[in-house]
């Protein structure tokens, strides 16, 4: 999360279950305007998809509210509820693995939210859950099980495991020094599953010429397909695991995205493309809009081929190698980062990428 103050961490040291006692010293719980500021980031990450917004900001308000009585009742036992929260994304459109990281990637500088992806391995016959427990120790974590109905068909013994720790609610946790198993409860802990339930419907329906998710030339308003997908997936949520479906507090239905939605979306990967091409420094990107327009409309050839990653892909096509080929030989320094450029701009309609100085504002 950017514009983050990291003077002060929120976890110092933790060698006992946040359930209470000793370490409970150590924690600090989220303020209302971090929360915000996540959210912001959210809203900067998921462009068009309002309600994950929601969801998700929602989430760390009840996990902070725990969290923040945890702090004022530390002896008090049971504080932590066993409930996780459980959310399940559905829909035929870009970024519900993305929505799933982002509260990790929100609140790691705050040395929140440990982030597990548990896969179903055929090999694992007995569809052991593949956790450590220590992650359980820090709020916030989440668990993502990418789409829930195929994990069921390859290996239904993992669901059921699964099932089985949401029932239980608590998960053992070793003392290293005493050898005691300690239950730590998943109050503050969230499971997000996906599914790709009713998505060939969807794309018969909404996208027959192009790339599910993506309402390009379409024939209908975003609000109309946007129903309509509500009305497919929740007809087909019923063929989902029951013992899953029944811990599951809100499913979230992402959004199909129009020409509007892509272009703030390619907008919105300009500016962290500025912040991630050399961590730590910001890269100035100055991008004529003949330019940017070309960019853009060699993008969306390639969207249902690459899916949204698209976007990202024709912007590195393009600077990486002018810019990564120059710092290695020298020709963009460490301290250029904060005086040059990298201008974007056409010649002879062809795209031209180059180092320059900093234009004035």
């Amino acid at each position: 999360m950017r514009n983050v103050d990291n003077k002060e961490p929120h976890i110092e040291a933790q060698d006992k279950s946040t359930t209470g006692g000793e370490a409970t010293a150590t924690l600090k719980a989220p303020t209302p305007e971090q929360i915000e500021e996540a959210a912001r980031y959210f809203s900067e990450r998921l462009i068009g998809q309002p309600e994950v917004v929601q969801a998700l900001t929602n989430v760390l308000y009840r996990q902070t509210a725990l969290l923040k009585r945890l702090l004022e009742h530390p002896d008090q036992p049971g504080v932590i509820p066993r409930d996780p929260t459980v959310l399940l994304f559905a829909g035929g459109s870009w970024g519900k693995t993305l929505a799933a990281k982002l509260i990790p990637q929100a609140l790691s500088p705050l040395g929140f939210a440990p982030f597990a992806i548990l896969t179903p391995l055929p090999q694992d016959l007995e569809g052991n859950l593949d956790l450590d427990a220590e992650m359980f120790s820090v709020p916030f974590a989440v668990v993502l099980v990418e789409r829930l109905e195929v994990a069921d068909e390859v290996n239904s013994r993992f669901v059921v495991n699964l099932a089985r720790l949401l029932d239980a609610g608590m998960f053992p946790m070793m003392d290293p020094e005493t050898k005691e198993v300690h239950p730590l409860p998943l109050g503050l802990t969230t499971f997000i599953f996906t599914t790709s339930v009713g998505e060939e419907e969807i794309l018969h329906a909404l996208h027959p010429d192009g790339k599910l998710g993506f309402l390009r030339g379409a024939s209908v308003s975003p609000e109309q397909a946007y129903a309509e997908v509500q009305r497919i997936i929740r007809k087909e949520l019923a063929t989902l695991p029951e013992p899953i479906l029944r811990h599951v507090d809100e499913t979230v239905i992402f959004r199909p995205l129009s020409n509007g939605d892509l272009r703030r979306i390619f907008e919105a990967e300009i500016e962290f493309y500025e912040h991630s091409a050399f961590p730590g420094k910001r890269l100035c990107l100055e991008i004529e809009e003949a330019a940017q327009d070309l960019l853009f409309a060699e993008a969306l050839e390639g969207l249902d081929v690459y899916g949204i990653r698209s976007l990202n892909r024709t912007l590195q096509r393009y600077v990486d190698p002018v810019v990564y080929r120059a710092y290695v030989e020298g020709k963009l320094a460490e301290e250029d980062l904060e005086s040059k450029a990298i201008r974007v701009g056409l010649r002879d309609g062809a795209v031209q990428v180059e180092i320059a100085e900093m234009r004035k504002v």
